[in-house]
């Protein structure tokens, strides 16, 4: 069985290799490894399907479900997260499995068994299924605040920027205004309208409309200013710096 891992954190793929090597369910030849979006996109156009595809759902460049949007994904998926239970269900889709990071060998072989048991007809429904849910999922539109004994609407748009600092995340809103949010960064950057708002990296997703103007930052990085003060900098990874320049100048 031929797979290829989709995953930007070394250390995991370098694990998940191992364990695919090891297992004793169905022999599995690692033929790629892929880290972005954009690679992903390059390679699925350029080369024929593999027999499964491990995905973790965050890349580099932003969400891996963002591939599914530009090609279709024409294999089996076990996606791999670092999400708890709860935060699944905001992201339910007809793939083979869930793997929650750190991925352990049982969880892996059963993966593998279900995918093995699979008729040849059940393996096409489920990648049709998987493109179609994803494709089709909803984007956040409001979210339901909560604050002492109150809660409240807050509309996406009205947002300048997420900040999470001790597990805590919060919205910014451009009148002053700090909001918790009963969300984790990860799960909002799979919700958000990916052409509105951007993981600029672990504490910040802002919105396009917010950026005021952008520093060019030591080590080929950038530095991004708002509209409304920050907690603190916002620094933009000399990796995600191609993507983000191509997302700010994208015609909207």
């Amino acid at each position: 069985m031929k797979a290829v891992i989709i995953e930007d954190e070394t250390a995991a793929v370098t694990s998940l290799r191992a364990m695919l090597t090891e297992n004793q369910v169905v022999q599995v030849d690692v033929i790629a490894e892929l880290e972005s979006v954009e690679e992903c996109v390059d390679w699925f156009r350029n080369n024929p399907a593999p027999d499964l595809i491990f995905m973790d759902i965050h890349l580099a460049d932003g969400s891996a479900f963002g591939l599914f949007e530009q090609v279709d994904v024409p294999s089996p998926v076990i996606f791999t997260t670092a999400f708890d239970s709860y935060a699944l269900q905001a992201f339910q889709v007809n793939s083979i499995d869930y793997l929650l990071k750190p991925v352990t060998t049982a969880s892996l072989a059963r993966a593998l068994e279900k995918l093995r048991r699979l008729t040849s007809e059940e393996r096409n429904s489920h990648i049709e299924h998987t493109n179609d849910s994803i494709r089709t999922r909803h984007l956040l539109k409001n979210l339901l605040i909560t604050k002492a004994d109150k809660f409240y609407p807050l509309p996406v748009d009205e947002v300048c920027f997420f900040y999470t600092l001790n597990e805590k995340v919060m919205a910014y809103t451009a009148d002053g205004k700090v909001h918790p949010v009963d969300r984790t960064l990860d799960a909002l950057g799979e919700q958000l309208d990916g052409d509105i708002f951007f993981r600029a990296n672990r504490q910040f997703i802002i919105a396009r409309k917010a950026i005021r103007d952008i520093d060019l930052w030591f080590g080929s990085r950038l530095s991004v200013n708002l509209q409304i003060p920050l907690p603190e900098r916002i620094i933009i990874s000399k990796t995600k710096t191609p993507v983000f320049k191509r997302w700010i100048a994208a015609e909207q």
